[in-house]
C-alpha cells in the first residue's frame, strides 16, 4: 500500500462539508465529459505505442495531481495517500475480464515497463476481480466499443470513497469520460481540475 497521512479533522478546512455529506445515504455524484484525444491517438500511432496505455497513464497522472482524488476514509480515519494507482479490467480470451493494478510513475516509459506485462499476462489468464488491495486506487475501465454520453457506475457500498471512472470509444477525436466522485472530498472545482489535467495530458502539454 502507498504511504498516507492522517488528516486532522480539527484543523481541516473541509470538516463541515465532510460531516454534511457523510450523512447522505449516497454522497456521490457523477460527471461525464468529452475530451479531445486526437493528439494522443496520433502520437501513439506515430510511436507505435498502445493508445490504451497512453490514455490510462494520462488519466492516472492527472488523478494523482489532485489531492482530493487521493483522499479516502480508511478504518474510520480520513487519510490522504501520497499517490494512488489505477485498477483496470483487461479483456481475457473468454471475452470476460481480469483486473490489474497499475501504479503511477514519473514518466510514461516507466509506467509502460511495469503495466504492459501485466496487460499481456491478464489476456491469457482466467477472468477474476482483483480482491487483495487497499483503498489507494481508483477504478478505470475502458469501453472501446461504445461512445457514450454518461455511465451509471456500480457501488460496492453507498458510502465508498474510491472514484470510479470509465472512458469510451473515440469519435471525431473526442473520448467520453465519466467518473463518479465522493462529495465528501470532491466539489465541482476539484472535478474540473482533474478533467483539465487529463485534457492537458491528452494534448501533450503535460505528458512526460
Amino acid at each position: 500500500m502507498n504511504n498516507c497521512r492522517v488528516i486532522d479533522l480539527n484543523t481541516w478546512p473541509r470538516r463541515t462539508l465532510f460531516d454534511f455529506y457523510r450523512k447522505f445515504d449516497s454522497p456521490s455524484f457523477t460527471v461525464s465529459v468529452e475530451l479531445d484525444a486526437g493528439y494522443l491517438f496520433a502520437e501513439a500511432k506515430r510511436r507505435g505505442e498502445s493508445f490504451f496505455l497512453m490514455a490510462l497513464y494520462a488519466i492516472l497522472h492527472a488523478a494523482n495531481a489532485v489531492p482530493q482524488m487521493r483522499q479516502r476514509i480508511v478504518g474510520g480515519q480520513v487519510v490522504e495517500f501520497d499517490r494512488i494507482a489505477a485498477m483496470t479490467p483487461i479483456m481475457t480470451e473468454q471475452e470476460l475480464f481480469r483486473q490489474i493494478w497499475c501504479e503511477d510513475a514519473p514518466t510514461y516509459e516507466e509506467f509502460k515497463a511495469a503495466a504492459a506485462p501485466k496487460v499481456e499476462a491478464a489476456k491469457q489468464e482466467d477472468p477474476a476481480p482483483l480482491s487483495d488491495h487497499g483503498e489507494d486506487f481508483f477504478c478505470a475501465s475502458c469501453v472501446p466499443w461504445l461512445h457514450f454520453t454518461s455511465v451509471t457506475q456500480a457501488d460496492l457500498s453507498f458510502s465508498q470513497t474510491v472514484p470510479i471512472l470509465a472512458w469510451g470509444k473515440m469519435e471525431n477525436n473526442l473520448i467520453p469520460i465519466s467518473c463518479k466522485f465522493s462529495h465528501c472530498f470532491m466539489d465541482g472545482l476539484h472535478v474540473s481540475r482533474f478533467f483539465h489535467g487529463i485534457e492537458q495530458h491528452f494534448a501533450g502539454r503535460s505528458a512526460k
